[in-house]
């Protein structure tokens, strides 16, 4: 049997679904946020909030940590969102979300705090999209594809 190997034309790896949006970021902190005992360059999982502020709308605020150990400055650093549509092995329909951007994966104890908010779509589903959505994913997605990390949230009601 013969070893598949994924080949990218582009060396870049973007994650399922569709690009809802280029995210606006908002950059929490002036000075890094410091971890010295850090020895991966896995990315630390993002803490993210889901509300639902009325029946079609779904708002997904998220704080995510970059390492400061990047040759690109603040204002190269662009954050895309993606969204994804799937059904579980209940028949219910799912959905994950993947903040991306491409950054040189590099062991680093110095991080940048920052925060994105955005809506989810409906499309393709519609008026009744987020009825059954209790719980989303939302992975930090590193596009060059070496690294990623993901948590689940429980969607709420203001």
């Amino acid at each position: 049997m013969e070893k598949t190997t994924l080949y990218s034309p582009t060396s870049k790896i973007y994650p399922p679904g569709k690009c809802i949006k280029k995210a606006t970021k908002n950059k929490l902190t002036q000075k890094p946020v410091s971890f010295p005992e850090n020895n991966t360059q896995i990315p630390f999982s993002p803490i993210v909030q889901a509300t639902f502020t009325d029946s079609e709308t779904l708002q997904v605020r998220a704080v995510f940590l970059v390492s400061t150990n990047t040759e690109l400055n603040n204002d190269k650093l662009d954050f895309m969102i993606y969204q994804n549509w799937y059904v579980d092995l209940d028949g219910k329909r799912q959905l994950q979300f993947f903040i991306t951007y491409d950054i040189e994966d590099t062991i680093s104890t110095d991080f940048d705090v920052y925060e994105i908010s955005f809506k989810a779509e409906q499309d393709p589903y519609g008026e009744d999209a987020f009825k059954n959505v209790n719980i989303i994913q939302t992975f930090l997605w590193d596009i060059d594809p070496e690294t990623s990390r993901g948590t689940e949230t429980v969607v709420t009601t203001i």
